[in-house]
């Protein structure tokens, strides 16, 4: 296995100044498989989100305050330094660099936006593609089943949609149109895959002609360079955003023009359709009753638990509901300390039992044939502290400010994320991720374009889904977030057409968490209706036992 040391010699070979790292691929999403993982081989840094700017004497890791804490722990501080940023590599690089580089790049791990961006903007350096005797882009060879989500699951057929993006080429007088995000292409042809263990996209490129033809690639470069010699002349579509950039050099090496259009499946796909909506409602209340279940068990049974038997008791409860397919991420168990680490997964070196007296902050989801969770409780073990109840309640209140907003149609994300963060500004506190994130149909657990964050400025628009997730994470103490998934629904005030958050979780809160003093009555009205919502939703579907936890536990403020 390549080393940094090893980098560094091949950057003076080459007369470069410094090359840049990423743990994605060509599919430039966040899934990547442990094989394919080069910055994690090279720093032990095991987060989804992250850059390597290796120097000829020294290298740089960039990440985000979601993985500030982690990175620091699992990164030798003497080899690589951490760098928390809310910058892109490129506004990195022109902030922190002052001397000319010469940076090397790998061109399938970019996309093209962001390789112009650095030649246009950032002139004092330069950057060329990788040599050769670098670290190529190795997709996984595992071999992977490649499955059809049927229609009554996704609403509707393939041939529909492969309809809705031929439309399009014709409207903007394309010859075709490449798909470079495979959950873009999974869900045009309704096709899924089981290679990625909590993801089950179809991980692909696909070139849809004018005429309705689809041509696949699933690691396969050869084929994909082909299939280009046949399109000379012609003008082929594609997202500069989100496609590599390796795909236009050799669109322009055959002189097939290339036209920066932002690809309409993204929209499409993020606006649920009738019968997705239904099954993400179904999909909820059953993994309510798994949690349910969970929580029940976890009330009796704390006391000889740990991190990693919990993750694996949520996962057997989960397996028993009807359509499950895998969980939809590795489940988050933190429990005291652990919990402020924001993306924190227990190993057996960090696994901690549970003791009375903090908190266990659990972040999970599944995979449903009909859809896709995501939820965040915080929970009280044991007797938890003044201080640990008010914290809880504080974030509890930045989540009924977002959750129960009325939004004008096409509002950017970074509102309800702005009005959620002000509450805990108020008590000088504040997270550093955002509020909330797009979910997929049974495919990326995070989906765009909307978001809630403070940079958002995707339009959020009915029938999108999203999470919203405020925390709050005290370093070597613990953490705190509540997570629900909302679908966003039209209403109207005074015959003015708005947005509401209907909440598809159906799991109730912690009230020994709950300081009902701190809450307003609109908040305590709004905690009764969500808690009879769940009431409604799950006391059918348990036993009498359970089921009288449930009362107790969803029992008016």
């Amino acid at each position: 296995m390549i080393t940094i040391s090893e980098l560094q010699k091949k950057l003076i070979k080459h007369k470069l100044d410094a090359c840049i790292i990423t743990r994605g691929n060509m599919f430039l999403g966040e899934d990547t498989l442990p094989e394919e993982n080069l910055l994690c081989r090279l720093t032990g840094f095991s987060g989804s989100a992250g850059k390597l700017i290796i120097f000829r004497k020294r290298a740089c890791l960039l990440v985000d305050g979601r993985y500030d804490i982690q990175a620091r722990s699992q990164v030798d501080s003497k080899v690589v330094e951490v760098f928390c940023t809310r910058d892109s590599l490129g506004s990195w690089i022109r902030h922190n660099i002052e001397n000319s580089c010469r940076f090397a790049y790998n061109p399938w791990c970019h996309s093209i936006a962001e390789v112009d961006f650095w030649k246009r903007a950032l002139t004092d350096h330069e950057f060329i593609e990788m040599p050769s005797d670098f670290p190529a882009i190795q997709p996984s060879s595992r071999e992977a089943e490649i499955f059809e989500l049927k229609e009554r699951f996704a609403g509707i057929s393939a041939d529909e949609k492969i309809s809705y993006l031929t439309h399009f080429c014709a409207e903007n007088k394309l010859d075709a149109y490449f798909v470079s995000e495979c959950d873009n292409v999974s869900w045009l042809l309704n096709l899924r895959s089981n290679l990625l263990k909590n993801t089950p996209v179809l991980r692909a490129f696909a070139l849809t002609s004018a005429d309705g033809g689809i041509s696949l690639f699933v690691n396969d470069f050869a084929k994909l360079e082909t299939e280009l010699d046949n399109w000379r002349g012609k003008t082929i579509g594609l997202s500069f955003n989100r496609c590599p950039k390796k795909i236009q050099t050799l669109l322009k090496e055959r002189r097939i023009r290339c036209a920066n259009i932002a690809d309409p499946i993204t929209d499409w796909k993020a606006v649920k359709n009738p019968i997705e909506i239904a099954g993400f409602k179904s999909a909820h209340q059953r993994d309510g009753v798994a949690l349910c279940h969970f929580l029940h068990w976890l009330d009796a049974n704390w006391q000889t638990a740990d991190e990693l038997g919990i993750v694996a008791k949520l996962h057997e409860f989960r397996t028993h509901g009807e359509n499950y397919y895998s969980e939809s991420f590795a489940t988050i168990a933190g429990f005291a300390s652990n919990g402020a680490v924001v993306h924190y997964q227990p190993t057996e070196q960090t696994n901690r039992k549970l003791e009375s007296g903090s908190l266990l902050l659990l972040d999970s989801g599944a995979q449903y044939f009909d859809g896709t969770t995501d939820i965040t409780r915080t929970l009280a073990i044991g007797k938890p502290t003044p201080e640990m109840i008010d914290s809880y309640t504080e974030v509890l209140k930045a989540h009924i400010a977002a959750a129960s907003a009325l939004l004008p149609p096409d509002t950017p994300g970074l509102v309800p994320d702005t009005l959620a963060r002000a509450v805990l500004w108020h008590f000088g506190k504040d997270y550093a991720h955002g509020t909330g994130h797009g979910v997929g149909h049974f495919l990326n657990v995070h989906e765009g374009p909307q978001s809630l964050s403070l940079k958002s400025l995707a339009p959020l628009k009915a029938g999108m889904i999203t999470s919203i997730e405020p925390g709050y994470y005290k370093e070597n103490a613990y953490g705190i977030r509540i997570e629900n998934l909302y679908l966003l629904e039209e209403t109207s005030i005074n015959n003015t057409p708005m947005l509401k958050f209907t909440p598809l979780t159906m799991v109730p809160f912690d009230r020994r968490l709950i300081n009902k003093a701190l809450l307003s009555p609109a908040e305590i009205d709004w905690v009764n209706a969500y808690h009879q919502k769940v009431l409604t939703a799950l006391s059918g579907f348990l036993p009498a036992e359970e089921n009288a936890w449930l009362q107790a536990a969803a029992a008016p403020l």
